[in-house]
C-alpha cells in the first residue's frame, strides 16, 4: 500500500490542510499538542475507527448546530494488485454521523473496510498490550484475526451473544434447563472456534516477533504463550473437536450459574503471557523493555500482513522512540525508515525529536506547530 495524498479539515487542531507523501519515510516533528498524533489518528479514523477509541463529537472542533462545517478526511492511495490506479476513500462526519466512501460508493459500515487499505499502527498506550488488562491482550488478538479472517468477527459476536444470553438465563427467576443448553452448546462451539483463531494467528505473529525482539533488543528472548481459561496453557488439542467440546461442557457444568460472566468459564476470559529471558515480562519488565515487546509486536504484525497477504502495509508510529536506549532507537528508525526499510513499507513517525534521524537518506519532513504542517 502506497498512501500517496491526504486532505484533512476540521479534524481536532487541523483546520485544513493537504499532504503529498514520499514512498518511503515520512516525518512529523515538533513540540508535544501540535497536532503530529492528529494526522495519524486522521488516517486511521478514516479506515474504520480511531486509534483512540475517541467519541465521533470529540476531533470536531468547529462544527455547530447553526451549520457548522462538517469533518472531512480524504485518502489518496495506489495498491499494490493495481499500481497504477489511485484510490479514494471520503470520510465525512457531523459529530453524530459518519459517512464513509470508496472510490464514490458509499458504505454501510466501516467494517466493509478491512482488507482494502492495509495498515499498522503504534502509539504509547499499547505499552498496555502487556502490562494492561487482558481484555486488552484479547482485542489486540481478535482485531488481528478480523484483518486475516472477516469470519472472526462473526465468531466473536455469536460467542458474545450466546455467553449474554446464558447469563441472563441463569439470573431469570423464570429459569428452564433447556434453553441454557442451547445456549451452552453455541458458547461451546463458538469459544472452540475463538480460540482456534486467536492460536493460529498468536502462531504465525510469535513466528516473527521472537526473532525481531532478539535483534532489537540484543539478545533478550522474548516468550509468548497463550493461556485458555478452559484448556489452560498450550492445552488446546484441535485435531480431537468431541474432546474438547467435552472438557469445554464439563467446565460450565461445574461452573457457578449465578448470571454473572466472570463466573462463567469460557474464551471470553483467556489470556495471552509474554516473558523475557523467563521472567514475566508484565511484573519485570522496565518500560523501556515493555515499549521494545510492543514495538516488536507491531513490527511483526507488519511482517505477517506482508507475508500472508503479499501486500506491504502502510506503518504509522507515534513517539515510538520514546524511552528506549540509542541502540534500540537505531534499530526502529533503520528498520522502518533507513535507505532500504523492512519490506519497502510505508512508514509515518511522530517525533520531538528531529535529530533523530539525522543519519537517514531520503526523508520527507514536516514541522508542525499549531496544526499546520511546514515542509521542511
Amino acid at each position: 500500500m502506497i498512501l500517496k495524498k491526504i486532505y484533512v479539515k476540521n479534524f481536532r487542531n487541523i483546520k485544513e490542510t493537504e499532504l503529498e507523501f514520499n514512498l518511503g519515510a515520512n516525518v512529523f516533528f515538533g513540540d508535544n499538542a501540535q497536532g503530529k498524533t492528529n494526522m495519524l489518528e486522521a488516517v486511521s479514523t478514516a479506515l474504520g475507527s480511531s486509534f483512540k477509541n475517541a467519541r465521533k463529537s470529540s476531533f470536531i472542533p468547529f462544527f455547530n448546530e447553526n451549520g457548522g462545517e462538517k469533518t472531512l478526511i480524504n485518502l489518496y492511495y495506489e495498491s499494490e494488485a493495481f499500481p497504477d490506479k489511485i484510490n479514494e476513500i471520503l470520510f465525512e462526519s457531523d459529530g453524530e454521523r459518519n459517512s464513509v466512501k470508496i472510490n464514490s460508493i458509499p458504505l454501510r459500515k466501516a467494517a466493509d473496510l478491512y482488507g482494502e487499505f492495509r495498515y499498522v499502527v503504534f502509539v504509547p498506550d499499547h505499552l498496555n498490550l502487556i502490562k494492561g488488562y487482558p481484555d486488552n491482550r484479547r482485542y489486540y488478538l481478535d482485531n488481528i484475526a478480523v484483518m486475516q479472517n472477516k469470519a472472526h468477527k462473526k465468531i466473536q459476536y455469536e460467542y458474545k451473544e450466546a455467553l449474554k444470553q446464558r447469563c441472563a438465563a441463569c439470573s431469570s427467576r423464570y429459569y428452564f434447563g433447556d434453553t441454557l443448553l442451547v445456549w451452552d452448546d453455541i458458547l461451546i462451539k463458538q469459544g472452540i472456534n475463538l480460540t482456534y483463531g486467536r492460536l493460529k494467528y498468536l502462531g504465525l505473529l510469535k513466528k516473527y516477533a521472537v526473532s525481531l525482539h532478539e535483534e532489537l533488543s540484543n539478545g533478550e528472548k522474548l516468550e509468548i504463550s497463550y493461556k485458555s481459561d478452559v484448556f489452560g496453557e498450550g492445552g488446546a488439542d484441535f485435531s480431537d473437536k468431541e474432546n474438547m467440546y467435552g472438557v469445554y461442557k464439563k467446565a460450565l457444568g461445574s461452573a457457578e450459574n449465578d448470571g454473572f460472566a466472570k463466573n462463567t468459564p469460557g474464551a471470553h476470559k483467556d489470556d495471552v503471557v509474554f516473558s523475557l529471558n523467563g521472567n514475566s515480562a508484565r511484573n519485570f519488565g522496565s518500560q523501556g523493555q515493555l515499549r521494545s515487546v510492543a514495538v516488536s509486536l507491531k513490527l511483526a504484525e507488519a511482517e505477517l500482513i506482508r507475508d500472508f497477504n503479499r501486500e506491504k502495509p502502510v506503518v504509522l508510529l507515534d513517539e515510538v522512540l520514546g524511552e528506549l536506549d540509542k541502540n534500540r532507537r537505531e534499530y526502529v528508525i533503520k528498520r522502518f525508515a533507513g535507505d532500504k526499510p523492512s519490506g519497502n513499507s510505508q512508514v509515518f513517525i511522530t517525533s520531538c525529536n528531529i535529530n533523530d534521524f539525522s543519519n537517514v537518506g531520503e526523508l520527507k519532513v514536516w514541522k508542525v506547530e499549531d496544526g499546520r504542517f511546514e515542509p521542511q
